[in-house]
C-alpha cells in the first residue's frame, strides 16, 4: 500500500511527512515563545491540558503548526502552509549526503521541484536531545 503524505512549505522549501503522524493542523497564532529556548524551538502550544513543544528546525515564520504524534509523544512542527495531502510517489530518492542528523529521510523529484521527506523519528530525537 502506498503511504499518504502531507505536503507543506517552509519559506522557499517544500517538505512532506507521512500523514499517519499528523494529528491535527493548528494556527501558529497560539504559539507562546519559550524564553531561553534553543534556536530550533518556536515555543509552546496548548493542546488540551498539555503544553506541547513546537519545533522549527526548517525555519521560522510559519503560520501553521502540525501536531505530530510518534509512539512516545506529541509535539508541534512549525510550517508555513499545508499544500496538499496525497499518495507518496512510487519512487522516493535516498537521503541527501551532508546532513548532521539525517532530518531528511528521502527526496521526491517532481516536475516543479524537489520535496524533502522529513524523518519524524529524527524530529523526536531533536526534541529530546537538541540539534
Amino acid at each position: 500500500m502506498t503511504p499518504t503524505l502531507i505536503y507543506f512549505r517552509v519559506r522557499d522549501g517544500e517538505y512532506a511527512i507521512p500523514v499517519e503522524h499528523v494529528r491535527e493542523v493548528r494556527s501558529a497564532d497560539a504559539v507562546v515563545p519559550l524564553p531561553g529556548a534553543r534556536a530550533d524551538v518556536a515555543g509552546l502550544l496548548r493542546a488540551g491540558a498539555e503544553a506541547l513543544t513546537v519545533l522549527a528546525p526548517l525555519g521560522d515564520g510559519g503560520n501553521h503548526v502540525l501536531l505530530v504524534g510518534t509512539r512516545d509523544r506529541t509535539f508541534g512542527l512549525l510550517v508555513g502552509e499545508v499544500t496538499q495531502v496525497a499518495a507518496a510517489p512510487a519512487e522516493i530518492g535516498p537521503p541527501p549526503h551532508g546532513q548532521d542528523d539525517d532530518l531528511v529521510a528521502g527526496v521526491i523529484t517532481r516536475a516543479d521541484g524537489l520535496v524533502l521527506l522529513v524523518d519524524v523519528d529524527v524530529l523526536e530525537q531533536r526534541l529530546e536531545h537538541g540539534a
